[in-house]
């Protein structure tokens, strides 16, 4: 089972590169932009300030002062420009990750397994490995969360949380939103460790507004500037928006006295003003690329329909304030939000039949490109459920094994519950999805239906067909027991036997897993190493493999390969950010033991302790990975003498175990070694006592020194340290360090 990691589909979902780098840069300075250094004065001391929150509604320039302050300032920043997809943990984190390493904080996606540790960080596995790059800088660094509003997920506030909890002193997060975001700040306000710019800063003063209509050679009377300020309050969108309208006007006093109203009115009328003064063919360009996020001329001709995008982008770029270009090579573009949200307005009330087209051809071309998130999004706007639905049956394995099962659930949530009768492929990713979450009565529901279907497919997503997916499912999850567990995992094995499937490993590990709960191990390592060896098989089930490949060892006496197996394990998963998934628990487990095999009994407790932490987060992934994990932890504890801990995990085992009562020797045999520990527990009385020398040795041997480094530590030769280690395990009666430390403190020597 000991195989170096080889290329693979098992990389995270990645989705079209000049999309994301979109996402990643501050929009580059324009000359017409207004500088007001009393706000960049105030965004100077953003540095002194573990967090820096700009929070105001749309319109109030927070973006571009910002982005004006970093182009001044010129501190090594990392910039994330946030949208609703952002809600999945995985994909927040991940999207952190590459604007850092655009910084040069290189953030490394593989962490060695025996660097597993209790840091505070643990419960985020990407954010864990965010936070130690950060820490390793010699420099200050500046990260950005532009539109941080989308962020609305408990999970990603808990996480931001966790961020600025540890962020090192030369590490500042700048936080740009249009309302408070959900994040506990009042402890770092309170401290004076928040920096808050908020919309009674951001607003234009009379000076500034001067400024501004001088820089555009637009001339007001006194009482028609103040007049102007009043009803716009200031509020820096209206002020530019007047602008675009008054420049050219004969009477621009006369203007600014025909309108009244609030903030949003204004809004909309100038926008509408602004647009009603561009060219047909621009308005027509404008009002059709605002259902878009974020644009280019490829993306906009095929939207279109037409050729030509390239340059109307060029055109409104030099003319309009509300283009905002995305990055350093001026192809990704954006509209000012308000900006875009009346020319949306706008497109729905002139050719309100024509949205839909506009956004399944938005969905065609994202789809081409490999970008299924934007394609999911375009295709349920453009009213295309079922196209919707059919990207979702096809990515949906793609995207779990990413991390991104959030993901899924929004999207699954956004089509709507399958009907069995007419979309049982539909229904199959429901079943998936119901059983990754631990949703067990929606999963009986949805297999009772779909065993009907027998032989329909193939499916979507790759397998061959509904039988298929339920056989896996009643294998993998095991909610029915050992013996339907193994019945739905030989006859997965049948089916799927195409090694180009990733179906084909899932299958495989099934049946290896099943075969280990009945206790059959030579007939478990075989499917497992198929299953690992696969290179088509994802990064979740790779891992699944080797970790239960690393019990399997484990019982059979393999210690040694049992440890290669479960490290491989946890750094596979560790190189791709899903150290921190409960998909992840097994191989937490299997490592447990591995280190406690190897007499790092403190560290094996450590590693169990985050594994459990994982499990207890969800109910997700089945009862199976919980049963392993509570007989490994509970025999560790028992024999690292943390009794009370033992009979705790054992308790918690018992009532997991009430629901099976057939096929269980195997695992009843493993939890009854576990309580013969337990109950072991009387101080040993030993034939004959160890000397004093020997004592220290043994109390040596708990760590995870080697022998040589024992000696060096008592002042001891290596062969000295060997002739005393072979006593202690003799007058022990042991053969390895584990079972002389458990000796040992039974004896009340430790």
């Amino acid at each position: 089972m000991t195989h170096r990691e080889g290329p693979g589909p098992g990389a995270p979902v990645t989705t079209v590169d000049s999309f994301l780098e979109a996402k990643l840069h501050w929009p580059s300075p324009r000359p017409h932009w207004l500088c007001r250094q009393r706000l960049l004065a105030r965004m100077r001391s953003a540095c002194e300030h573990p967090v820096t929150l700009v929070a105001a509604p749309a319109g109030y320039g927070k973006t571009i002062m910002v982005a004006q302050w970093l182009e001044q300032a010129r501190p090594c920043a990392a910039w994330v420009s946030l949208d609703p997809g952002d809600n999945d943990a995985n994909r927040f984190w991940s999207h952190v990750a590459a604007a850092l390493g655009r910084a040069g904080c290189h953030v490394e996606s593989r962490r060695p397994a025996h660097r597993v540790t209790d840091e505070a960080t643990a419960p985020g596995s990407m954010l864990s490995v965010i936070t130690s790059a950060l820490a390793g800088l010699d420099h200050d660094i500046v990260v950005v969360l532009d539109d941080f509003h989308f962020v609305r997920s408990a999970a990603c506030h808990a996480q931001v949380e966790m961020l600025i909890e540890h962020l090192p002193p030369q590490a500042h997060l700048v936080l740009l939103t249009r309302a408070d975001p959900g994040l506990r700040l009042g402890r770092l306000r309170a401290s004076g460790g928040l920096l808050e710019i908020r919309a009674d800063a951001l607003g234009f003063t009379p000076e500034e507004a001067g400024a501004l209509l001088a820089q555009e050679q637009v001339e007001l009377g006194a009482d028609a500037m103040r007049l102007l300020l009043t009803r716009t309050e200031g509020w820096p969108a209206g002020l530019y928006l007047a602008l675009l309208s008054l420049a050219g006007r004969p009477d621009p006093d006369a203007f600014v006295r025909d309108f009244s109203g609030g903030h949003r009115y204004i809004g909309d009328y100038l926008t509408e003003e602004v647009l009603s003064r561009h060219p047909d063919h621009l308005r027509e360009f404008i009002t059709t690329m605002s259902i878009l996020d974020r644009f280019c001329a490829p993306l906009c001709d095929h939207v279109a329909g037409s050729d030509g995008s390239a340059g109307l982008l060029h055109e409104l770029e030099r003319t309009n304030l509300f283009l905002v270009p995305l990055d350093e090579d001026g192809r990704w573009f954006r509209f000012h939000h308000l900006f875009a949200a009346v020319a949306r307005s706008e497109l729905g009330l002139r050719r309100p039949e024509h949205v839909r087209l506009l956004h399944a051809r938005a969905a065609e071309w994202f789809v081409a490109r490999g970008n299924v998130d934007e394609g999911v999004r375009h295709s349920l706007a453009a009213g295309q459920v079922e196209t919707a639905s059919t990207l979702v049956q096809a990515h949906w394995l793609q995207f779990v094994d990413a991390g991104r099962i959030a993901t899924v659930l929004g999207w699954l949530e956004a089509v709507g519950p399958p009907t069995e009768a007419t979309d049982p492929a539909a229904s199959v990713t429901a079943a998936w999805v119901a059983a990754l979450i631990g949703d067990e009565a929606e999963l009986g529901a949805r297999l009772e239906a779909l065993r009907a279907f027998g032989s329909y497919g193939p499916l979507p997503d790759g397998a061959r067909s509904v039988e298929s997916a339920v056989a896996m499912i009643d294998g993998l999850f095991g909610y029915g027991g050992p013996l339907p567990m193994m019945r739905g995992a030989e006859a997965a094995v049948a089916l799927e036997t195409d090694r180009h499937s990733p179906f084909y490993a899932l299958a495989q590990v099934t049946l290896g897993h099943a075969a280990y709960v009945a206790g059959d191990l030579d007939r478990a390592v075989v499917p497992l190493s198929n299953a690992w060896r696969n290179d088509r098989g994802p990064v979740v089930v790779r891992a699944l493999a080797l970790a239960t490949g690393s019990l399997v060892e484990d019982e059979q006496g393999h210690a040694a390969r049992a440890r290669a197996s479960a490290e491989t394990a946890m750094e596979l998963l560790e190189a791709n950010g899903l150290g921190a998934m409960p998909q992840a628990s097994l191989a937490f487990t299997a490592l447990g033991l591995a280190y406690a095999g190897a007499g790092f009994v403190d560290r094996a407790l450590v590693t169990l302790d985050r594994g459990l932490v994982l499990r207890r987060e969800t109910s997700a992934h089945g009862p199976w990975g919980m049963i392993h994990h509570l007989v490994v932890h509970a025999g560790v504890a028992a024999r690292a003498g943390r009794t009370e801990l033992a009979r705790d995990l054992l308790g918690d085992l018992d009532s997991r175990l009430e629901r099976y009562t057939v096929g269980m020797g195997a695992v009843r045999a493993r939890v009854d070694a576990v309580r013969r520990l337990v109950h072991d527990d009387a101080p040993a009385v030993l034939p004959e006592e160890l000397t004093a020398r020997e004592v220290d040795i043994l109390r040596l041997l708990q760590g995870s020194l080697s022998l040589h480094e024992i000696g060096d530590a008592l002042y001891l030769s290596a062969n000295t340290v060997k002739t005393h280690t072979r006593a202690v395990y003799r007058k022990l009666e042991v053969h390895t360090r584990t079972d002389a430390v458990v000796a040992g403190r039974r004896a009340g020597l430790l």
